[in-house]
C-alpha cells in the first residue's frame, strides 16, 4: 500500500467515526422527555373518569381541583363556580403530539358534600400519545383537601 492509499483509508475511517459516534452517544444518553414520559405513564396508569362525592364544600373543592390540575401541567381555560375546563400543554415525547388533553370538571352539591365529575377528552390529533388524567387530578385534589 502506498502512503496515499493509507491516508485515504484513515480519512474514510475517521469520517465514518464522526458520523456514527454522535448517534451512538445520543442513543446511549437519556433523552430530555424520557423522565417526564415515565412520570406521566406512572401517574396515568389505570386512570379513568371520576364521578365521586367528597365531604368538602364546593368552593374548597374548586380551589383544590385547580391546584391539582396545575400540578400536572394543566392550564385552566374556562372557570365557573361549578365548572372547570383545562388543557395540558403539548410536548414532544415518545409519541408525537403527546399532551393536549382537555379535562372537564363538573361540581354539584350532594347531601353529604360535593359531587365531583372529572372527564378527560383525548381529541383526535395525537390520540395515541394522550393519557387519561382524571384519576391523578382527583387523587391530588383529595390530598390538597386533606391538607397533606
Amino acid at each position: 500500500m502506498t502512503m496515499q492509499r493509507v491516508s485515504k483509508a484513515v480519512l474514510l475511517l475517521w469520517a465514518a467515526c464522526l458520523l456514527v459516534a454522535p448517534a451512538a452517544i445520543v442513543s446511549a444518553q437519556e433523552k430530555p422527555g424520557d423522565k417526564q414520559e415515565q412520570a406521566d405513564d406512572n401517574a396515568t396508569k389505570g386512570s379513568k373518569d371520576i364521578d365521586q362525592v367528597v365531604k368538602y364544600p364546593m368552593d374548597a373543592v374548586l380551589r383544590a381541583v385547580k391546584l391539582g390540575m396545575e400540578t400536572y401541567g394543566f392550564e385552566v381555560k374556562k372557570e365557573k363556580p361549578d365548572y372547570l375546563e383545562a388543557t395540558r400543554t403539548r410536548h414532544v415525547g415518545v409519541f408525537l403530539g403527546s399532551g393536549g388533553e382537555k379535562v372537564k370538571v363538573r361540581l354539584s352539591t350532594a347531601s353529604d358534600g360535593t359531587r365531583v365529575k372529572i372527564e378527560t377528552g383525548k381529541g383526535f390529533v395525537g390520540r395515541l400519545g394522550k393519557k387519561n388524567w382524571s384519576t391523578p387530578i382527583f387523587n391530588e385534589t383529595t390530598k390538597i383537601l386533606a391538607g397533606k
